[in-house]
């Protein structure tokens, strides 16, 4: 401050769509209220939500035969849920599979990233929970 003018804002709370919350044993990250702004934003927010992020034993791959979607469409879902996964690790898989096929997406690329974003209905409240302490680290992983 000596060098430069600057204000200060307090503690950080709200970040580029990530929210922060400060506890008195840990820090959560998370993106609820972009979680909604995107499912609105792409009329999914009355959709049925989903347990899972993807279909067991998913495989998805070029469809020549499936009729191609609208580009623009699927390339902004698709940098909505890449902007997700900084604090969902749980998307982050398939959301990496269904940003392979941005050049041709097809209706059955387009029913998947729906499917991401029903299971992102069900869970607006995830995030990332950062704790404080040393006792025994619990260790929790996603497949």
């Amino acid at each position: 401050m000596k060098e430069f003018e600057m204000s200060d804002l307090g503690l950080l709370l709200y970040y580029m769509g990530i929210e922060v919350d400060r506890k008195i044993d840990s820090i959560e990250v998370k993106h609820e209220t972009y979680v909604k702004k995107v499912l609105k934003q792409f009329a999914m927010e009355d959709c049925n939500s989903s347990k899972y992020p993807m279909e067991a034993k998913l495989q998805l791959k070029k469809d020549v035969e499936g009729s191609i979607v609208d580009l623009k469409e699927y390339r902004r879902i698709i940098e909505c849920l890449r902007h997700l996964t900084h604090t969902r690790p749980d998307i982050s898989y398939i959301v990496g599979i269904v940003s392979r096929y941005m050049e041709k997406p097809t209706t059955l690329h387009q029913q998947t990233i729906k499917h991401i974003l029903r299971y992102m209905k069900g869970t607006t409240s995830y995030g990332i929970q950062l704790r404080r302490g040393r006792e025994v680290e619990e260790r929790v992983g996603f497949y």
